[in-house]
């Protein structure tokens, strides 16, 4: 963003020195990028962050300017004087898209004489890097450059029909921008259309057959509300970025929307004549919902290291715009403006508070005082997680979350709605947002394999992105409530090693155990590994893990398995690997926090071996259920010692496990008695549950 000093003056009234100012610009996040003289006039290039649209213009520099020098601040309120003919009566405003335009108004300025403007507004604009055009183009220019908001002015008598008609544009619609170039349109991007076509790219350009010419008498002047993600779309998808484009992507102030209005209008009555219609044509609604914000003002002090009063707090705030609502001796209550979406929590305003008052004030060595915050349950879930795996030898990875076809051919375990569709792709051959992490991590360890590593076990933390279903509402994040969202965002780990699925499993449950969950009935809740099928592992080689918990459906909260051949070939592997994927979100509200904990025994144990006939059906984590029901608390260990079939000996369709158990007691020595007992109601409980017989 290019300022004039000049400019700036007209709003804000300084003393302080051309560098004077730009360090204080500086200091309070707005960065310097150079300065240079424009005849009488003098440049100030700085650098705006996404976050603060409102500094895309001068008056929100000046506002800056003004808290920081303690100066007021006058920012001018237009009132064009209208004609008594209304504005509604020579054009009409519809939207048929109100996700891509909430809000469009339209003014109608009569006789207007459309020539070279006035030389102070011909220095203002090349101060800043415009062109001077018309008179009429130019005051748009300036209005946009003065507070942020982008405008566009029509020839009105070539506006076909009378009617303005915001909509997607047409697959294949054609549009012939100002610049002269002819563009291909999509139905992602928004058009303002009149009867017979486009007449502007919403939010980015308007059309070459509308434009301001030397015999323009009558003018449609245009402020609207575009979304972001749309205007992204059209100037990105195009290669057509302009001045609006860079603001609408921003996110400009909504209460700007009719004062931006307002000001053209006025300037354009006083430099090129003609007179305004009565009114304003408006369609849709504005978004506003500016946030409100407790503020302790202790909590200044206790983020800062330094006291700064309450009255210089509020002055400080109520400078910045925003508005006070409650104030007592321990805290206030502040409405944020407007033009600053990005304040909505209380360390928001301490921020802000800091920044104004110099964060040189801040001292390097003064210890502050900290208060302690407890882990949330996703938080826990994810280190401890983390803390299973790097122990097991893991290496974390970090793969992006938008994939190519190649790696969306593979269903996800998690539903099979297709993947979402990033339009334009957010990278070059990416354009979808993955469902699951394993291909890019399978795709990872290819590539780790191919430069030479020798044992990439890799796992990933991150989110995957899931259609939901059309009547599926939204969820609160934060203090902030969101929206009705289309999209389903579990967080998942993901995991892939070398191996077999016995290994794989195995991991699986370090993590379950860390995490507090057991294989068996404990705590009310289990996990069992159960058969799957999915494209992505071998047959006969994979199992789903599923969540039982009394009173509600059992649901899967992860999958495992050997992966198949054709998959390990497209990620570059020859040797068989195993991988794993848990949704933590599903598994963080029945994680154990404060596991109990005793110490060991001090008594013996005793080792006896099972031998068990079941039904080839039955799978082995039923069995460790029932073991534990039947041994309860005396059980310290479960073993698998061997599986193995014979027909001839223990029957068709029959299978044998021999189980190591070992027992102790925390309170004496187990006698050989006892041993037996336990055994016995151990037998007993396979065969309620499992069906097994001991074989003799």
């Amino acid at each position: 963003m290019i300022i004039s000093t000049n400019w700036l003056s007209d709003y804000v009234s300084l003393s302080a020195s051309t560098e004077a100012l730009v360090e204080r610009l500086l200091l309070s996040g707005l960065n310097h990028e150079s300065t240079w003289k424009v005849g009488a006039d003098t440049a100030i290039e700085i650098e705006v962050t996404s976050n603060r649209p409102d500094c895309l213009g001068h008056i929100g520099v000046a506002r800056e300017a003004a808290v920081l020098f303690e100066r007021p601040l006058h920012i001018p309120d237009p009132r064009p004087q209208e004609a008594a003919a209304p504005a509604a009566a020579d054009i009409a405003v519809e939207i048929l898209e109100p996700e891509l335009c909430p809000f469009y108004s339209a003014r109608v300025i009569k006789g207007v004489r459309v020539g070279p403007s006035p030389q102070w507004l011909v220095d203002r604009l090349a101060t800043v890097g415009v062109t001077s055009v018309n008179n009429v183009v130019d005051v748009t220019n300036y209005v946009m450059l003065e507070c942020g908001q982008p405008l566009h002015a029509f020839d009105r008598a070539k506006i076909r029909g009378g009617r303005i008609t915001v909509r997607r544009a047409f697959p294949g619609e054609s549009f012939t921008a100002i610049n002269h170039k002819t563009y291909t349109l999509t139905d992602v991007m928004g058009v303002i259309a009149d009867a017979e076509g486009p007449v502007a790219l919403a939010g980015v350009m308007g059309d070459a057959g509308t434009e301001i010419g030397a015999d323009t008498t009558d003018i449609l002047l245009e402020s609207a509300q575009f979304a972001p993600l749309a205007v992204r779309a059209a100037a990105r998808g195009l290669v057509l970025a302009s001045g609006s484009s860079y603001r609408f992507e921003r996110v400009p102030d909504p209460a700007a929307v009719d004062w931006a209005s307002r000001r053209a209008a006025a300037m354009i009555v006083e430099i090129a004549g003609g007179q305004v219609s009565r009114g304003v044509v408006e369609a849709g609604q504005l978004k506003a919902s500016p946030a409100t914000i407790q503020l302790r003002h202790g909590r200044v002090a206790e983020v800062l290291g330094i006291e700064i009063p309450a009255a210089r707090q509020q002055a400080i705030l109520l400078g910045l715009g925003f508005a006070a609502e409650t104030a007592d001796g321990a805290g206030s209550r502040w409405r944020a403006p407007t033009w600053r979406r990005d304040c909505w929590r209380e360390i928001d305003l301490v921020e802000e508070i800091a920044r104004i008052e110099g964060y040189d004030r801040v001292p390097e060595n003064e210890p502050i005082a900290a208060r302690p915050v407890a882990e949330s349950a996703r938080e826990r879930t994810v280190r401890r997680t983390a803390d299973v795996l790097v122990a097991a030898g893991f290496c974390e990875a970090m793969t992006r979350s938008v994939v190519g076809e190649r790696l969306e051919v593979t269903a996800s375990p998690w539903g099979d709605t297709p993947p979402l569709v990033c339009a334009p792709p957010l990278v070059r051959g990416a354009d979808r947002l993955r469902r699951t992490l394993l291909p890019s991590l399978l795709e990872a360890r290819g590539a780790n394999m191919a430069v030479g590593g020798q044992r990439p076990d890799l796992f990933e933390t991150a989110r995957g992105y899931l259609a939901r279903s059309a009547d599926a509402g939204g969820q609160a994040s934060g203090n902030r409530p969101t929206a009705a969202s289309p999209v389903e965002e579990p967080l998942l780990v993901s995991f892939v090693m070398g191996g077999g699925f016995a290994v794989g499993k195995g991991m699986a449950e370090a993590v379950l155990e860390r995490l507090g969950i057991a294989t068996h009935a404990a705590h009310g809740l289990r996990v069992v590994f159960q058969p799957v099928v999915l494209d992505l592992f071998a047959a006969g080689r994979a199992a789903e893990i599923v969540l039982e918990r009394p009173g509600q459906p059992a649901e899967r909260v992860g999958v495992i398995g050997e992966v198949a051949v054709a998959a390990l070939a497209a990620a570059g592997l020859k040797n068989p690997v195993v991988a794993a994927e848990l949704r933590l979100d599903r598994l963080e509200f029945a994680v154990d926090m404060e596991p109990s904990r005793c110490r060991p025994s001090d008594f013996p144990s005793i080792e006896r071996d099972v031998n068990l006939i079941v039904d080839q059906k039955v799978p082995w984590g039923n069995i460790v259920t029932a073991i534990h029901e039947g041994a309860g608390v005396l059980l310290e260990e479960c073993r698998l010692v061997q599986v193995w079939t014979d027909a001839e000996r223990l029957g068709a369709g029959k299978k044998s496990f021999v189980v190591s158990l070992r027992l102790r007691s925390h309170s004496g020595t187990l006698s050989g008695e006892e041993a037996k007992r336990t055994v016995e109601a151990v037998v007993a409980a396979c065969g309620r549950q499992c069906g097994a017989v001991l074989r003799a």
